[in-house]
C-alpha cells in the first residue's frame, strides 16, 4: 500500500497541470466523520510486543483551498482501542508481564491534499506529518492524595494517578474520493496509512484506517 501511495504521488503532477478550475479556490472546508482503524501489532527489543485491536473513532478536519486543486488542512481524531502489551524484565530470568487494557489515542496532523481532476467526483491524494498522543490508562506509580474544601460537600479528599503516556510524531498519507453535493456540501471516503516515529527500542506499529466524512465548503 505504501508503494501505491508514492506511485500516485509521482504521477499526480501531470494531472495537476491538465486540470481546470472547479470553483473551490479561496474557500474553506470543514468536515466531521467516522474512523475505522485497523488493528496492528509490533515487536520491541528483548521480546516485548504491542498488539492494538481494531477500533472506531470520530474526527474532524478543517482546511483551506489555496487553488481549485490544492488544499492544506488539519485532522483531529479521537479513538479508544483495546490493546495487549507484553513487558519483559531486564533480568537473567526475563520474566514477562502482560497488560490488557484500553488506551486513549488522539491524532493531530497537518496535511497537503491534491485533487487529481475536476468535476463533482474527485479522486485525491494527500501526505502529512503530525503527532499522536497515546495514554495507556495504566498508573505509573502510587496514587497522590489531595484534599480541599468544597462549597457543597465540605472537606473532601481524593486519589489521583499519573498514567504511562507519551506523544510521538507520525507521518504518512492517504488516497480517497470526494463527491461534491450541490449547495456546497461534500462526502469523502479515504484510506490512510500512518507510521509512528517512536525511536529507540520501542515498538512502532503502523496505523491503517478508513475515514468517511461529511463536510461543508464556505
Amino acid at each position: 500500500m505504501r508503494r501505491i501511495i508514492w506511485t500516485t504521488l509521482i504521477f499526480m503532477v501531470p494531472a495537476f497541470a491538465l486540470a481546470q478550475g472547479s470553483g473551490r479556490a479561496k474557500s474553506w472546508d470543514f468536515s466531521v466523520g467516522g474512523i475505522y482503524q485497523q488493528g496492528s501489532s509490533a515487536g520491541g527489543d528483548g521480546g516485548s510486543s504491542l498488539e492494538v485491536d481494531s477500533a472506531f473513532g470520530i474526527g474532524f478536519n478543517v482546511g483551506y483551498n489555496l487553488t481549485d486543486m490544492f488544499n492544506i488542512n488539519a485532522d483531529f481524531d479521537f479513538l479508544r482501542p483495546d490493546y495487549e502489551a507484553v513487558l519483559v524484565e531486564d533480568t537473567p530470568q526475563m520474566n514477562t508481564q502482560t497488560i490488557r487494557h484500553e488506551m486513549s489515542q488522539f491524532n493531530g496532523r497537518l496535511k497537503a491534499t491534491l485533487n487529481l481532476m475536476q468535476g463533482p467526483f474527485v479522486p485525491y491524494v494527500e501526505i502529512g506529518y503530525g503527532w499522536t498522543y497515546l495514554d495507556s490508562n495504566v498508573a505509573d506509580g502510587p496514587p497522590t492524595t489531595g484534599c480541599w474544601w468544597h462549597p457543597w460537600w465540605g472537606y473532601i479528599c481524593s486519589n489521583f494517578f499519573n498514567t504511562i503516556s507519551g506523544t510521538e510524531t507520525s507521518y504518512g498519507g492517504g488516497l480517497g474520493f470526494r463527491y461534491e453535493i450541490p449547495g456546497g456540501a461534500f462526502v469523502k471516503l479515504s484510506y490512510n496509512l500512518w507510521k509512528l516515529q517512536v525511536g529507540g527500542d520501542a515498538a512502532e506499529p503502523d496505523m491503517e484506517s478508513v475515514r468517511l466524512e461529511y463536510g461543508w465548503r464556505f
